[in-house]
């Protein structure tokens, strides 16, 4: 049990306020700024150079513009002494004067003046057949030529460039030259040349993690010019191995993100928190946002505790419906000024999915896909049948012995076997690119009668018309989820769910009756294998997502873009129990509950890129859109069959259906949004961005339909400095501010509105005849006044890359308060009801955090590449001003502590504190003691917290002449666990019910009749450090093979170890289950275990 108090985060925001000031002072000190008017060509040089050779003459040109000479020792002399004066002229006026008298001329490509000799003749074959010539290609990794690329011979000062092409020649003498190939944003190489004189040479990008591109809304910029707390995962970063879930991809794998499964079930949702809770009664999940369409994550599939009996299942994961191999991309916004372009969606973080487009060029086949099998990693640790005799025995009980030897969790585990595969084709030209996918899952789950079949289809593509002014873009995902569900849930009280039947059914019972029926000893001792055999739970769901997209470029820098979308989804739940089962009160049932649900969204803006002088550049956005969201759930129930043999879902007749329970419900929700964003480069050094956004929503109160979201960011490049550009070993040093108020309208529907039930307090009879008429009465006090809750924050980061990007990462630390919360609170009498929704003003939810990223490759050399990244983050919690003494939440369930509460939100304390009595033992009677007050009373207090001290997450890889190995680790440390199952399995009175107990249980000094209370007893360490997947991988050398150019075969294991004093079935237990509104955390009930998978995997490319 950890200390509850919270931990000040004081010390930390010294330095992060002092580390500002400092940065601020600097950026005045250095940053004065002249405006002129003109294009970068126009730019003045000033220079004055004495008897100074034509090299240092470039150098000088260098440093006082934003150019990088490169010339062909062909055509000029370097050594050549020359005496210039060039007072305020043009860069083409001071290169025309220099180059006057030779035969030399130069072309300006971007920011590169390339020199070259205008007497070169004859065809570059021609030129490679004379003696001491060398000829060649440099290309970048894309095969793309690249231009102006400086090669020298080494140990000489012979050299040249690339033309437009791509090409050069050299002459040497030399017999076997090295030459050295350098070129601005690529790594410098060396080239050894024998007797080949014809070369291909590829350059790799310098730094790619500071030169990648990051998706933010409604753009992309290059990394290394964000402002924002922005963390991109690219494919080849993604988890690897069995992946049924996208958000299972970026797990461990972003600082400050916390992603947690919430079961081991085939396509079981994830609880994913960006920077810490923010919200008590409001949403507290990201906005999700695939190719620009912003996803309505309510729940695909439905729900309810009458389906089985025994409580909710887990939700499944909003993003199902794609196909992880169609991925290329997650981007994780986290601080207000990446996410207030989201405005009242953004205070619990943006994570944008790309998926992968076509590119130009020849089409190419590609597959993916494996094989697999999991399995149930160690069994919860209950008696065998004759360990339950002896302890029987030896405590004089009375046995209740069925004379078998059954393993009940054997006999509903299994080893399961999974299968993927992925099929893409992809191209273009002529401005058309399209790519093309299909893919199928099969992933059984290791809980019999559970798992997933996924079926996906994709399509793409772009087309560039009236010249290349517009841009037409059109994808089409089509997918079909089919779930198969087990009797499993959260609330299965004194009986449970059929998970916990297995651990706590007498190990001596056999699983059937001489005649072959099942074994159901009574209501109450449920047989878990005739749960599973008995119940048939099946989902299926359709799924569309269609959005069409054209940009048209207006003028030079000045774009228009039309995004419409279209996000239908239908899913049906069908399950019936047989009337088989014993503890059905009323016989046979069945369940028909449908979800049907549809997201239209139409977008306009404007983009406008342009400069003033080659100092002063802005880009522009601004825009209007409009969302709406429909939800329409319906079903029926039936029970009351009393036949078997039959399908009770095609024969409703037969159950008990003139008095069948139905149910519909509608909801219509509506957004409209206007928002803009500023972004202003000064020199390359300063960056400014500003966003705006207004939203106006229908799920707000009449007075407060709209709402307001801004933030401001500035970022400086200190590495672009004089004093600090010289320093080689650094790469990129760039420092972050921002600051920004985000919204959360994710609240219950409806609930500024007045609300009406029926009440038999207020029935009547009516017109003097017999029939009572039900009353309306009034359950709920509209309030007009009702808002968003708003989120502010402030984040100070620096970013950095050394070597040329041997060593990269970031730290970033924020602070993030959330005011306005929305809570129902009690009504000041007099008043229609006892409580009303409305914003507590004073009440605030504080998160301080620190995040840390650090990268770097080991080794590069001789073909072996070693790299590491680990990163780091620590988050604060604290509720503030709460207007009553506490809310209480995390119910636990189960014989003898259904009702009670496990956890309480306060002031002063973390979301997920639990509170009850502090347990000190068992006493000479093995009666529990635990710790009192004066009077000798027990006292209830924080006796843990569910939020971890902070999480750390480890990868390193390794590749060598086409093999490869990754291996990583997932680590969350300092958070409790209440174990829910440990406190209804290691109760010795539940022995004497006939129940079984587990290994611990037998050597407890506690009493048979000893009285449960809820306690810190079975509050556990829940820190953890797990083997979350380790890859081995070997690619083959096709450099000559005609029918495949990529041929890749691995084998991955996923959850190969965990390192944990956790208890139960594994430590990352999360639910679904709500508690006054409240979700839970940190509460270990019989969730579905988390298994361990091998698999064998092949990809391909032709």
């Amino acid at each position: 049990m950890k200390n509850c108090t919270n931990r000040s985060f004081k010390s930390l925001f010294k330095i992060k306020l002092l580390g500002v000031s400092l940065a601020l002072s600097l950026l005045v000190a250095s940053a004065p700024a002249t405006f002129a008017s003109g294009t970068l060509q126009d730019a003045k040089i000033t220079l004055t150079a004495k008897n100074k050779t034509l090299k240092d003459v470039f150098g000088e040109i260098e440093k006082k513009s934003n150019y990088v000479v490169v010339f062909n020792n062909n055509a000029i002399n370097p050594n050549q002494k020359v005496s210039v004066d060039f007072q305020n002229e043009s860069i083409n006026d001071v290169l025309k004067k220099l180059l006057s008298g030779t035969s030399a001329s130069y072309e300006i490509k971007g920011r590169q003046i390339v020199i070259f000799s205008t007497n070169e003749a004859g065809s570059t074959s021609e030129r490679a057949s004379q003696q001491g010539q060398i000829t060649g290609k440099v290309v970048d990794e894309n095969k793309m030529p690249l231009i102006g690329v400086s090669i020298q011979v080494k140990g000489t000062t012979i050299g040249t460039a690339t033309d437009a092409d791509g090409n050069f020649t050299l002459n040497t003498s030399a017999a076997q030259p090295v030459l050295v190939f350098s070129y601005v944003g690529f790594e410098k190489k060396e080239v050894s040349v024998t007797s080949k004189k014809s070369l291909s040479v590829t350059l790799n990008s310098e730094s790619k993690s500071i030169n990648e591109v990051v998706v933010v809304g409604y753009g992309a910029v290059r990394k290394r010019d964000v402002t924002g707390a922005v963390s991109a995962v690219k494919e080849k970063d993604f988890n690897v191995g069995v992946i049924a879930a996208p958000t299972q991809m970026i797990q461990g794998r972003v600082a400050g993100v916390n992603v947690t499964s919430n079961g081991g079930e085939p396509g079981a949702g994830t609880t994913v928190r960006v920077r810490g809770s923010n919200s008590i009664r409001s949403g507290q999940d990201p906005l999700y946002v695939v190719d620009g369409v912003p996803l309505d994550i309510t729940d695909s599939q439905p729900q309810g505790a009458s389906v089985t009996g025994v409580g909710e299942s887990a939700k499944k994961n909003p993003l199902n419906f794609l196909n992880p191999d169609d991925i290329e991309s997650i981007d994780v916004l986290k601080d207000a000024s990446a996410t207030a372009i989201y405005g009242s969606r953004g205070a619990n973080g943006v994570i944008i999915v790309t998926t992968k487009k076509g590119k130009e060029g020849k089409g190419k086949v590609s597959y993916s896909g494996y094989y697999g099998v999991s399995y149930l990693p160690s069994k919860y640790p209950v008696l065998s049948a004759d360990e339950y005799r002896k302890f029987i025995t030896d405590n004089s009980m009375t046995l209740n012995d069925g004379k078998a030897n059954t393993d009940w969790q054997d006999e509903i585990f299994r080893t399961a076997q999974v299968q993927s595969h992925s099929l893409s084709y992809g191209g273009g030209n002529g401005g058309t690119s399209y790519r093309a996918s299909l893919s199928y899952l099969d992933q059984d789950g290791i809980i019999k009668k559970t798992g997933i079949e996924k079926y996906t289809g994709r399509f793409n593509i772009s087309q560039r018309t009236f010249n290349d002014k517009l841009l037409i873009e059109g994808s089409l995902t089509a997918s079909r989820n089919n779930d198969q569900r087990a009797p499993i849930g959260e609330s299965g009280g004194v009986e449970g769910d059929m998970l916990l039947s297995a651990l706590k059914m007498n190990p001596t019972f056999p699983v059937y009756n001489a005649d072959g029926t099942y074994n159901q000893p009574s209501k109450d001792v449920r047989n878990p294998l005739a749960m599973i055999n008995l119940t048939n739970d099946r989902t299926q769901t359709d799924r569309i997502l269609a959005n069409i997209a054209g940009t048209y470029t207006i003028l030079n820098g000045l774009t228009y873009k039309m995004n419409v979308a279209l996000d239908n989804a239908k899913a049906t739940r069908k399950v019936t129990q047989q009337k088989e089962l014993t503890y059905l009160i009323n016989k046979g049932t069945a369940d028909i509950n449908n979800v049907e649900k549809s997201n239209y969204l139409i977008e306009n803006y404007f983009n406008y890129n342009f400069n003033f002088t080659e100092k002063h550049s802005f880009n522009v956005m601004a825009g209007h859109s409009y969302q709406r969201f429909k939800y329409y759930g319906y079903g029926i129930s039936v029970d009351g069959f009393s036949v078997d043999g039959i399908d009770y879902l095609n024969e409703l007749t037969f159950g008990n259906y003139t008095q069948a329970k139905t149910y519909s419900d509608i909801t219509i929700n509506e957004l409209q949004s206007f928002f803009g964003r500023v972004n202003y480069n000064l020199d390359n050094k300063y960056l400014f961005t500003v966003n705006f956004r207004t939203d106006g929503s229908t799920k707000f109160g009449e007075n407060n339909k709209y709402g307001y979201f801004p933030s401001a960011a500035f970022a400086w490049k200190m590495s672009e400095e004089g004093f600090i550009k010289d320093i080689k070993q650094i790469t990129n040093l760039k420092m972050r501010l921002s600051w920004g108020i985000t919204g959360n309208q994710e609240i219950p529907n409806k609930i500024s509105q007045i609300l009406l039930g029926t009440s038999s307090g207020s029935s009547a009879i009516l017109n003097g005849g017999s029939t009572i008429t039900p009353g309306v009465t009034l359950t709920r006090t509209p309030n007009p006044d009702i808002k968003w809750e708003k989120t502010e924050q402030l984040d100070w980061g620096l970013d950095f890359a050394l070597f040329n990007g041997r060593i990269s990462g970031s730290v970033d630390l924020f602070n993030k308060t959330t005011k306005d919360v929305l809570l129902e609170v009690y009504s000041i009498a007099p008043a229609p009801t006892t409580k009303v929704w409305t914003n507590v003003e004073d009440m605030k939810i504080v998160n301080k955090g620190i995040e840390v990223a650090l990268n770097g490759v080991i080794i590069d050399k001789n073909g072996l590449n070693w790299s590491a990244g680990v990163n780091f983050s620590k988050i604060d919690n604290e509720v503030k001003n709460l207007p009553m003494s506490f809310i209480t939440t995390g119910s636990p369930s189960g014989p003898g502590i259904t009702g009670f509460s496990s956890q309480i939100i306060k002031s002063g304390y973390p979301i997920g504190t639990f509170w009850g009595y502090k347990f000190l033992g068992f006493d000479a009677a093995g009666k529990s003691l635990y710790e009192t007050d004066a009077n000798g009373k027990p006292t209830e207090q924080c006796i843990g917290n569910a939020q971890p001290d902070f999480s750390m997450n480890f990868n390193t890889s390794v590749s060598w002449k086409g093999f490869d190995a990754s291996i990583f680790f997932t680590g969350v440390f300092g958070n409790d666990i209440y174990n829910n199952l440990a406190n209804i399995m290691d109760q010795r009175s539940l022995v004497t019910s006939g129940w079984n107990t587990t290994v611990d249980a037998t050597k407890s000094a506690e009493a048979f009749n000893n009285k449960l209370d809820y306690s810190s007893r079975f509050i556990e360490n829940g820190s953890y450090l797990r083997l979350s997947s380790a890859t081995l991988g070997y690619s083959f050398n096709l450099k000559n093979n005609k029918y495949f150019s990529k041929l890749r075969v691995y084998a991955t294991g996923n959850n190969l170890f965990v390192i944990t004093n956790y208890s139960g079935y594994d430590p990352e237990v999360n639910s679904a289950r709500v508690s006054n509104g409240v979700p839970a955390l940190g509460i270990g009930w019989t969730n579905y275990p988390m298994a361990r998978t091998i698999s064998l995997g092949l990809t391909a490319e032709f």
